[in-house]
């Protein structure tokens, strides 16, 4: 192994946690407008639902609120993740530093 290669592999790792930061974060951000989006339409459909009674209506309220509790899990295991990932782009960062 060349002196180098050390410091080229922890660079390349750091990149590609880097990137995946990255990803996890535009996920996160995406299922998190989806849940606020979904979040103003119940807001919306309840207001309606006080308005008109609708057994309709009640049933699309209870299927948005058992997608809502759905996505509510996949955001925190965006979050979880993204958190995981962070963690070692840190790491990598203060490996590249010390070798520096």
């Amino acid at each position: 192994m060349q002196p180098g290669d050390g410091r080229t592999q922890l660079h390349q790792q750091y990149h590609n946690q880097l990137s995946q930061y990255k990803s996890a974060n535009a996920a996160l951000a995406d299922v998190a407008w989806t849940l606020s989006e979904l979040e103003q339409q119940i807001r919306t459909l309840d207001a309606e639902l006080e308005r008109e009674a609708s057994p309709q209506l009640a049933r699309r309220i209870n299927d948005l609120r058992r997608w809502r509790g759905v996505l509510e899990e996949t955001v925190l295991r965006h979050m979880y993740r993204a958190e995981e990932i962070l963690a070692e782009v840190t790491r990598l960062r203060a490996a590249l530093a010390q070798d520096a």
